[in-house]
C-alpha cells in the first residue's frame, strides 16, 4: 500500500501498485453508488464558458483543415465543449457522460446528442467516428482497458484518437506525500481511480491495437514541484484534507456561474499558449500527457 485516500464519501481506499503493469489504483475500486455521488450535479458547470470557448478555438484550429465527419467527446460533462465545436464547424458531434444530471442538461438545454453511462453501453457501430477525444477521463473509469478497446472498435481506420491523460507516477505523489506527512487519508479532489506511468500506457495501447502518432508533455512546473525539483505552494496540503459530503442538499441541481465576457481571440491565444508550453515526447517529470493515436494496421 502506498497510501490511503477518500473521494466524495467517508470510505477509505488504499492506493496500491500493480506488480505486473506498474499502474497505481484505488483498492477496492469505488462502487457505482460512490461514483454517482462523486459526479453529482455539484460536480459540473464551474467552467462552462471556458469549455465552450475551448471548443470554438479547437474547431477553428485543430479541425479546420480536416474533412468534417463524426466527432465524439467521451466524458463530455455538460456538453459545452462539443457545443463550441458544433457552432464553429461542420462536424457532427456526439458525447458520452457518466453523470445523469449532466446528460439531461446537455440534451434539454443545449440540444446535444449525448448518451449516459459507459461508452461500451452505448453500442455505437464499428468504424463510426472520424475523431474521438478523451480528455482526462481514462483515469476516472473502473475499466480503462474496456474503454480503450471500445474506442479502437468505433474509430475509423483513418480516424484520430486524441487522448489527454495524467502521468500517473507524478499524479499520485500528492496523495502519497500528504498521507505520509499528515497520517490521514488524503482527499482525492480529482477523483482519479487509476494512475498510469508512461510504460503502462504504451503497453495498454499495444494490447488494444492502437499506436502513438504524436506525444507531448505539459504541466511541467507542477510535475517538477511534485517531484521536489520546484518549490511547492506553502499551503499545498490544504487541498488534500478530507472534505466528505455524505449529504447533498435536497434542491441539488446544476448551477452555472455568470459568463466572463472574453473575445474569441482570447481562447485561441490560450490554446496556442498551451501548445507552446508542451514538450515533445512523454517526459517522466511532467504532470500530463497529450497523445494522438491511430488504429494499428
Amino acid at each position: 500500500m502506498l497510501c490511503k485516500a477518500v473521494l466524495a464519501e467517508a470510505t477509505e481506499y488504499e492506493l496500491v501498485a500493480c506488480r505486473s503493469c506498474a499502474a497505481r489504483y484505488l483498492s477496492p475500486l469505488p462502487s457505482v453508488e460512490a461514483l454517482q455521488k462523486l459526479y453529482s450535479s455539484q460536480y459540473y458547470g464551474s467552467d462552462w464558458y471556458k469549455q465552450q470557448g475551448w471548443g470554438m478555438a479547437f474547431a477553428k484550429s485543430v479541425l479546420r483543415d480536416k474533412r468534417p465527419g463524426r466527432f465524439l467527446d467521451v466524458g463530455c460533462g455538460l456538453g459545452y465543449f462539443i457545443d463550441g465545436v458544433r457552432k464553429h464547424s461542420d462536424w457532427d458531434v456526439y458525447g458520452v457522460e457518466f453523470g445523469a444530471d449532466a446528460v439531461d442538461y446537455a440534451k434539454d438545454k443545449l440540444g446535444l446528442n449525448v448518451y449516459q453511462g459507459e461508452l461500451a453501453d452505448v453500442q455505437f457501430p464499428d468504424d463510426f467516428f472520424d475523431y474521438i477525444q478523451i480528455r482526462n477521463v481514462l483515469e476516472h473509469v473502473t475499466s480503462p482497458m474496456t474503454l480503450l478497446r471500445e474506442c479502437r472498435r468505433i474509430l475509423k481506420a483513418d480516424g484520430v484518437f486524441h487522448l489527454f491523460v495524467p502521468n500517473g507516477r507524478v499524479d499520485s505523489l500528492g496523495l502519497i506525500d500528504f498521507y505520509r506527512s499528515v497520517g490521514k487519508a488524503a482527499f482525492s479532489r480529482s477523483g482519479h481511480l487509476f494512475f498510469f506511468p508512461q510504460e503502462t500506457l504504451r503497453w495498454m495501447f499495444e494490447e488494444v491495437g492502437l499506436e502513438i502518432v504524436r506525444s507531448r508533455t505539459y504541466g511541467i512546473r507542477r510535475g517538477l514541484a511534485s517531484l521536489g525539483y520546484w518549490p511547492r505552494f506553502k499551503d499545498w496540503k490544504r487541498d488534500y484534507f478530507p472534505r466528505v459530503n455524505d449529504e447533498l442538499p435536497d434542491d441539488a441541481q446544476i448551477r452555472l456561474p455568470p459568463r466572463k465576457k472574453r473575445p474569441d481571440l482570447y481562447y485561441t491565444y490560450r490554446l496556442l499558449r498551451m501548445n507552446m508550453r508542451m514538450l515533445p515526447g512523454m517526459r517522466d517529470f511532467g504532470l500530463d500527457y497529450e497523445l494522438l493515436l491511430k488504429v494499428r494496421r
